[in-house]
């Protein structure tokens, strides 16, 4: 079979097509072929480049997979279903596997719901990193691939041996990615995140806020040209590159764009919402940029927007949010699309984290799925709002129902609450930090009782690392639905938080 040649000298290792039909999860079709179980090594599951897995370990992953999209027995909801580009890096470390999976329904004839399927690309375990550094890529070539070939599904499944001609096309065409890399291969993912603005637009402070150096906040001198720091986040190296905002500087970067700005991960580009004096040129500088990332470079990189020194006290000045006004304005007419803005200040640290937060979630080819199952598990506790969070305070998914603007008696937006909920989380886990080394808990687990609500805190322990889950409810009785689930959820976001990002 010239499919087998192929995967043996690529990367990828094999694919898997699971879907949930009337009998429930299955491998449906299975790229190499199953071996006899008495054929199959576990450990070693390649034996000259070709992947061998029995039928029993294929369904194992079918399982794995599809119990992401149907989490604690419910069924997805009509919103869910048009939802149909589901990403995720899934570890198998029982057969030394990490796959990138793309999750979506199929309509069928036959059957009155879209059914749940997951299609698996295998690589081993220490390759992943091919994943990670080319999966948009990957995500636009699969979207596109089963967009045609689901066409073909719409009077049922057809044999296997009609479809290796359009697999093995896939395979050539994931091959080429792999000929031609957007990034050399690493044994640990490195990103690249640039910090962008005029000069005095708050980078640097940014910087020393989200590493906790405040002691470095005061009396500090502007950055000269380009200054690049390492940070160790969720296991990943994070490198800042902090672009120095003065004139002569920011001429460099643009005309030596090649070393600069390509190959970026994700951009802040920091305004400084009280110097209305220097938007135009903010504005200009920013314009350069994004021509240079849309026609220059063809980069679709995420951009984050910091509106800076949006310190509490002015924040309800008028000319301030005249200002935020202008600029939303302005801005949405250069990057003609929706913009993603936060405003900070270095007084509320929570403010940098949430920003920071927002930035590192789109690094990540899980957040979707794990929004997801966020999604499912509040709806089957009935819980209002729900958040993950990290040791140091960064947000990694949340969910909020459209019943907490009314249980919360707001009259505000639900961008309001949201502002409220996640700038305020970070500290109950500090409390919930300091009550348990002084062993005032007894376990992993903390409540704060409000006027007319419960915020609960969970403690979950992913390898080296903390993890906190927030719940906000209305009754205490849902504490026990919530523990009576949390066990299997815990078992999913495990996968899905490890591989988070590296």
């Amino acid at each position: 079979m010239k499919i087998k040649k192929l995967f043996k000298s690529s990367v990828i290792k094999g694919f898997v097509y699971c879907v949930h039909d009337k009998i429930g999860p299955q491998p449906k079709y299975i790229w190499p072929q199953a071996v006899p179980d008495e054929n199959e090594n576990k450990e070693q599951p390649m034996k000259d480049g070709l992947l061998r897995l029995s039928y029993q370990s294929y369904m194992q992953i079918a399982i794995k997979n599809l119990s992401l999209l149907l989490s604690d027995g419910m069924f997805p909801s009509e919103e869910d279903e048009k939802l149909t580009r589901y990403f995720a890096i899934i570890p198998y470390p029982d057969f030394n596997l990490t796959s990138l999976t793309y999750f979506h329904f199929l309509n069928l004839k036959e059957r009155e719901k879209p059914i749940e399927t997951a299609f698996s690309l295998l690589i081993k375990e220490n390759r992943r990193n091919f994943l990670y550094n080319n999966h948009l890529r990957i995500k636009t070539l699969i979207s596109d691939f089963f967009e045609s070939l689901d066409k073909n599904f719409s009077n049922g499944f057809l044999p296997q041996e009609k479809l290796e001609k359009d697999f093995y096309g896939l395979l050539e065409k994931l091959i080429e990615i792999e000929n031609q890399p957007s990034t050399p291969a690493t044994t640990q993912r490195k990103m690249k995140i640039i910090l962008a603005g005029l000069d005095d637009s708050g980078k640097t402070s940014f910087i020393f806020t989200v590493d906790r150096k405040f002691s470095k906040l005061m009396g500090l001198d502007p950055t000269k040209g380009a200054n690049v720091q390492s940070i160790q986040a969720l296991g990943a190296s994070l490198f800042l590159w902090d672009l120095g905002g003065q004139t002569r500087f920011r001429k460099k970067y643009l005309s030596k764009s090649q070393i600069y700005i390509y190959e970026s991960d994700l951009i802040f580009y920091f305004i400084d919402i009280r110097n209305e004096q220097r938007f135009n040129e903010s504005l200009e500088y920013f314009r350069n940029i994004y021509e240079i990332l849309e026609k220059e470079l063809e980069q679709d990189t995420p951009i984050i927007f910091i509106f800076s020194k949006g310190d509490p006290d002015i924040l309800n000045d008028r000319q301030v949010q005249k200002n935020l006004k202008r600029l939303k304005s302005e801005l949405k007419e250069i990057v003609r699309d929706k913009l993603e803005f936060y405003i900070t200040s270095i007084f509320q640290i929570e403010s940098v984290l949430r920003a920071f937060s927002a930035g590192i979630s789109k690094l990540s080819p899980n957040r979707e799925i794990i929004d997801l199952n966020l999604k499912q598990f509040s709806k089957a506790t009935k819980s209002y709002i729900m958040l993950l969070l990290s040791n140091e305070g960064l947000v990694l998914a949340d969910y909020y129902s459209k019943k907490a603007k009314n249980f919360l008696n707001h009259q505000g937006s639900k961008e309001i609450i949201q502002d409220v909920f996640e700038i305020t989380a970070p500290q109950f886990t500090q409390l919930f930090e300091i009550f348990y080394k002084f062993k005032a808990l007894r376990k992993n687990e903390a409540s704060f009782d409000l006027e007319d609500s419960i915020i609960i805190i969970k403690q979950l322990k992913l390898f080296e690392n903390n993890i906190y889950v927030l719940f906000l409810i209305d009754k205490r009785e849902k504490k026990e639905k919530i523990n009576s689930l949390m066990p299997k959820f815990i078992e999913r976001m495990r996968d899905l938080l490890a591989t988070y990002i590296i």
